[in-house]
């Protein structure tokens, strides 16, 4: 089982450093990515942050490179390598939406989701999240145990006053990967990707 976690520190809290946290198997890698709501937006939880040190997160910029796409912003901390079937050899993108965005400093709103190639899009994953939502971690890991990797992601919705979790799991099908609208509301009240592992793995019907 493959498992790839991503680290960002949150806005507004200060951290002294990353470091590798192996909690399931010697084989297991783990990196995480978070970003953090507003702060006119009160949350209601601490931001999930997972530590890593991977290179492969610190050093994605040179390795995946900045991409572009029309009224969209590029948002490095939620992109990575991805050496995943069916797109071995690959980066996973992320851009907020900047309509959504109040300036260049907001949370990426509107997050979608891509995986690009030397440079262009081979693929973009089903809109699952609305123009005031925004990710705050995505993993990447076989779910149902079939050999192929699964794409988690933790996101969270902007209320008038308040924000709430609204989470996604992209399955792979060995050619692409879907999204079970009815399934991922299921997850929207969890606030960790351990825990949206956890109740994907508990109800695999819903989602596979």
């Amino acid at each position: 089982m493959k498992i790839a976690i991503f680290c960002l520190a949150a806005a507004g809290l200060i951290f002294t450093g990353c470091g590798l946290k192996l909690t399931e198997s010697a084989n297991t890698n783990a990196a995480s990515s978070v970003a953090s709501p507003p702060a006119s937006v009160p949350s209601a939880t601490p931001p999930h942050v997972v530590p890593t040190t991977d290179a492969k997160a610190t050093k994605q910029p040179q390795l995946c490179g900045a991409v572009t796409e029309p009224g969209k912003k590029f948002i490095a901390e939620q992109s990575f390598p991805f050496d995943y079937e069916p797109f071995r050899g690959s980066c996973f993108v992320t851009f907020g939406n900047l309509k959504e965005m109040v300036d260049e400093t907001d949370v990426p709103r509107g997050s979608t989701f891509h995986i690009y190639k030397d440079g262009k899009q081979v693929f973009q994953f089903p809109a699952a999240l609305g123009y005031d939502d925004w990710v705050e971690a995505a993993a990447f890991e076989d779910l149902n145990g079939d050999g192929l990797t699964d794409v988690i992601i933790a996101g969270r919705w902007l209320g008038t006053n308040f924000s709430a979790p609204i989470n996604v799991v992209y399955v792979n099908t060995g050619t692409t990967f879907t999204t079970n609208t009815e399934a991922n509301k299921k997850l929207d009240k969890l606030k960790s990707i351990a825990a949206i592992k956890k109740a994907v793995k508990r109800d695999l019907k819903s989602f596979f």
